[in-house]
């Protein structure tokens, strides 16, 4: 059974964007990081959308529904990342924007019903009477609901899915830290979210020469611990090293969990770090995390 409450969570820091049109797939296939032939009604990928230096503007989760492929993403980057998703549609039978007409949420796998659940098998998403459901694994069974039905339900605050993506290790990426990193530096690999060997696409070359020349040292981690400070995106993170601090990487997301000062922190680090590390806020000796 879950730890976590059966009630719907609000998703209103993310934005479902939509692709339509007949060149759609072909379009996003020289755009993101997947295999867009993979893509089905039954199959949400993880991906990431870059600039021509490999670095993400975000990353997203796409799915189908008929036709019609969509995509959710932070909404602080929503803008920015579909107007640079936009730059080449204009030679191409697509068209791209935010989803006015539909709805979403998340919830616990265990609070939908069993006739539901039992429909996935071993897909991860399924649409029935105009409404889909994703199913994310990490870090314990739940699903997005995109639906054109009104939500009534109360939802649970966004922050409570912030914590289950940052417990699974997905990368939040806000407007603070768009068009900064490489997909491989959030682990994105991981998920299957890069495709070495589909072809161009924007990126590619730098995407592909951090895999194989092992040029990026990089990667996404979680810490969890006591802060009196919550950071903010873009602060520095530091850590000890034979009794001297230095400083680590920057915050992508953080999170306090309740009124003791317990905080996550989402970082970018250098890869090798001890497990044992101590880590703080820079410049906040009264903040104490350590690798969750």
């Amino acid at each position: 059974m879950s730890n976590y409450s059966l009630e719907p969570i609000s998703l209103a820091d993310w934005q479902l964007v939509k692709v339509i049109g007949e060149d759609n797939l072909k379009y996003l296939q020289g755009q993101v990081t997947i295999d867009m032939k993979n893509l089905s009604e039954h199959s949400a990928l993880f991906a990431a959308h870059c600039d021509a230096k490999g670095r993400m503007w975000s990353n997203l989760l796409l799915f189908m529904r008929g036709a019609e492929i969509y995509y959710l993403v932070r909404k602080s980057v929503a803008d920015k990342q579909i107007a640079e998703l936009k730059k080449y549609a204009i030679f191409s039978k697509v068209t791209i924007e935010k989803v006015q007409d539909l709805n979403m949420y998340g919830i616990m796998a265990d609070a939908l019903p069993e006739k539901i659940l039992s429909k996935f098998d071993n897909d991860n998403c399924i649409s029935e009477n105009d409404t889909t459901y994703i199913k994310l694994m990490l870090p314990q069974p739940r699903i997005i609901v995109i639906t054109p039905q009104p939500i009534e339900s109360h939802l649970q605050p966004s922050n409570k899915w912030l914590q289950l993506d940052l417990e699974a290790g997905y990368a939040i990426i806000d407007s603070e830290n768009t068009e900064s990193l490489l997909p491989q530096a959030c682990n994105l690999q991981l998920y299957n979210a890069i495709s070495f060997d589909k072809g161009c696409y924007c990126g590619q070359e730098m995407v592909a020469r951090a895999q194989f020349r092992g040029t990026n040292k990089r990667g996404l981690y979680l810490l969890s611990g006591k802060s009196d400070v919550l950071p903010i995106i873009g602060d520095t993170i530091e850590y000890q090293i034979e009794g001297n601090w230095r400083e680590g990487g920057k915050v992508l997301a953080a999170l306090k969990l309740n009124q003791n000062h317990d905080v996550y922190v989402q970082v970018v680090l250098p890869n090798g770090i001890d497990i044992n590390t101590d880590f703080r806020i820079k410049g906040q000796s009264t903040s104490k995390l350590n690798f969750h």
